[in-house]
This record gives structure tokens, C-alpha cells and sequence, in this order.
């Protein structure tokens, strides 16, 4: 199969991966230098990832920030010159949020409880708080310059456990106001998506079944769901799928929603191309790793992520992203 030709035949996203080129939550030169290597017009969509919401909480002390700094607007500006849609994925935990630096957690179902104690212990006014926080954001983003707005309600932070029925009771209210959120921006021709775990990687727990939360999300009408998979604190090896197992898992989940849900469009992830060149029409490609490796992939198709692990910055105990292929492929020698 040629793999160029199937990443053609589908708009093609950069999914969100927080690099750690930040100074005090703002992004420096390196952060605008990735982005700006990774753009082109083969590539639809840029989406940086896990921003935090103005007073929001992140995943580790590299994590930046949104705010009205022009940084943010340099960001934008130098994605959409290059010839793609800027976007950022909006995103908080909460106060003394610890991300493990194990692949692997040996007690997931402790995790689950705790999910479930946090989301009874919220306030409905802590909760209005929370999402008035990302309403603010998107505004502030648009504002920027960014045309796409991701919801980030994936790998166990908090929008994932807040919209989750089998976790918080009160989940309408949290889609409720999130479809408000939508319906705004799309007035305002601003493209919208939602990442959503759709396995935690507790295998209890996730006898659910895939389409379970996904089926509820969808009547949230986000342009795209951007279908991930596992708790960043339970099970990394689901959210960055390498061996074969969960390669095949990650494709088979996310075909099963896709088929079943044909009226919602999707972007799937996880080493995508190789496997099919005739993917739905409501199916769209996310790319992570292979373009963090080779900003010229798209173009290319080959030379991507040999699963070295330099990219997991925070489980490795470093402050920023690093790939060893950069030497071969990166112009700006990040």
C-alpha cells in the first residue's frame, strides 16, 4: 500500500503533544520552530496540545498556559502561513493532579474510585466555574487566531471524568454547557473537536464497552470526536499504542464507533495508515508521533517513529520532547 497516497485521500491532523518548549507557560522559539517545521498544505490541521485553561491545572510543570501573551498569536500566525488550519486543544486536571512516570499502574480500579470522589466532591458552582474557564478560552483562542478548538476529554483529566456517566452523575449538565460552547463558535465559522478515551485500560471497567461514552458524545454535535485511548495514570501503552496488540486495538475500537456512529466524523490515531487505504468517509487521520519524528512525513510517508521513547518527556524525567531522528529529517535541529 502506499502510504502517501492514503494519507492524501484524507485531511490530515498534527494531534495535540505538549513538548515542553515553554518559558513560564508561555511558548519560546523552539515551541514556534516545531509547529511552524510541521506545517504545510499537505496538512489540514495543527492542534497544540494540552493547553491550559486560564487558572486551570496541568499535567506537569512544562505545561503551558493560555493567556493573552502575543506568543500565542505568533504560534497561530506561523502555523496558518505555512498553509495550515491553526488549532489548540483546551485542557485542565485539577489541584494535585500527579502524572505517573509508569507506563503502567498497578491498582487502576484505586484511580477509578478517585476519579468518582472528585466528580461527587465538585460543586455545581465549581463545575459552572470550570466550564465558564474553557468558554473563556475558546474566545480567547479565536481571539489568537486559532480556527480549530479542541475540548481535551481524554486520558483521565478532568473534562474526561466530567463527561463520563459511569463516573459523574451530573454529566448532562457538563454536555449541556459544552454544546452551548459549540453552537457559539460555529456561528463564528470555528471548527470544533472533542478527544475522548475510549477505553481507561482498568479491564473492569472497560467491559462497558467502546461505544458506550462515545454514543453520548456524539450528541454534542463537535465537528469531529478525535478518538484516543487509555488514563494517562492507569495505562500509557493504550494512549501511545507501539506493539501489535495495541496497534490492533486502537484500529479495531476505533472502527467499530465509526461504523456504528456514520453520522458523526471522526479522527482516529495510532499508527493509522499502514493499516487500511479505504477508511469511511466519516473517518478522518490523526498523526502524532510519525510527524513529531519526521515533519516531513505527510510528504513522504516513510522515516517516522521508530518507538525510541525520547518523545515521553515526563515518564523519562526530562523537561522537553526529543526525538533521535531529528538529525536526519528536522531542519531547525530542535
Amino acid at each position: 500500500m502506499n502510504v502517501t497516497t492514503t494519507l492524501k485521500s484524507k485531511r490530515i491532523f498534527f494531534l495535540g503533544v505538549n513538548t515542553g518548549f515553554v518559558h513560564e507557560g508561555v511558548p519560546n522559539k523552539r515551541f514556534v520552530d516545531f509547529y511552524q517545521e510541521r506545517s504545510s498544505p499537505d496538512l489540514y490541521c495543527s492542534i497544540l496540545g494540552n493547553i491550559v485553561v486560564p487558572g486551570g491545572f496541568g499535567t506537569n510543570a512544562r505545561t503551558p498556559e493560555l493567556s493573552d501573551h502575543l506568543s500565542w498569536t505568533k504560534v497561530a500566525e506561523a502555523i496558518s502561513s505555512a498553509g495550515t488550519v491553526p488549532g489548540i486543544q483546551l485542557a485542565t486536571t485539577w489541584p494535585g493532579y500527579r502524572g505517573q512516570r509508569k507506563f503502567v499502574v498497578d491498582a487502576p480500579g484505586q484511580i477509578l474510585a478517585a476519579a468518582r470522589q472528585l466528580a461527587s466532591k465538585l460543586t455545581q458552582e465549581e463545575m459552572a466555574n470550570l466550564l465558564d474557564a474553557f468558554g473563556d478560552a475558546a474566545r480567547l483562542a479565536v481571539d489568537h487566531g486559532y480556527r480549530h478548538i479542541q475540548v481535551h476529554a481524554a486520558h483521565g483529566y478532568l473534562p474526561n471524568l466530567l463527561l463520563d456517566r459511569d463516573l459523574n452523575p451530573r454529566y448532562g449538565y457538563v454536555q449541556e454547557r459544552l454544546v452551548g460552547l459549540v453552537e457559539l463558535l460555529r456561528s463564528q465559522n470555528v471548527e470544533t473537536s472533542l478527544r475522548w478515551s475510549m477505553r481507561t485500560g482498568d479491564a473492569e471497567f472497560d467491559q462497558r464497552g467502546v461505544l458506550r461514552g462515545v454514543a453520548e458524545i456524539e450528541a454534542m454535535k463537535f465537528d469531529f470526536i478525535d478518538l484516543s485511548s487509555g488514563y494517562y495514570n492507569i495505562d500509557k501503552r493504550l494512549i501511545y499504542p507501539s506493539t501489535e496488540h495495541f496497534l490492533s486495538q486502537r484500529y479495531d475500537d476505533s472502527m467499530y464507533v465509526a461504523n456504528n456512529l456514520p453520522r458523526q466524523n471522526f479522527i482516529i490515531s495510532g499508527k493509522i495508515p499502514p493499516f487500511s487505504d479505504n477508511l469511511p468517509e466519516n473517518v478522518e487521520i490523526g498523526l502524532c508521533r510519525d510527524l513529531i519524528a519526521n515533519p516531513n512525513f505527510i510528504r513522504s510517508g516513510t522515516n517516522g517513529c521508530q518507538n525510541r521513547g525520547k518523545c515521553h518527556y515526563h515518564s523519562r524525567g526530562t523537561g522537553s520532547l526529543t526525538c533521535p531522528t531529528w538529525d536526519q529529517h528536522s531542519k531547525t535541529r530542535l
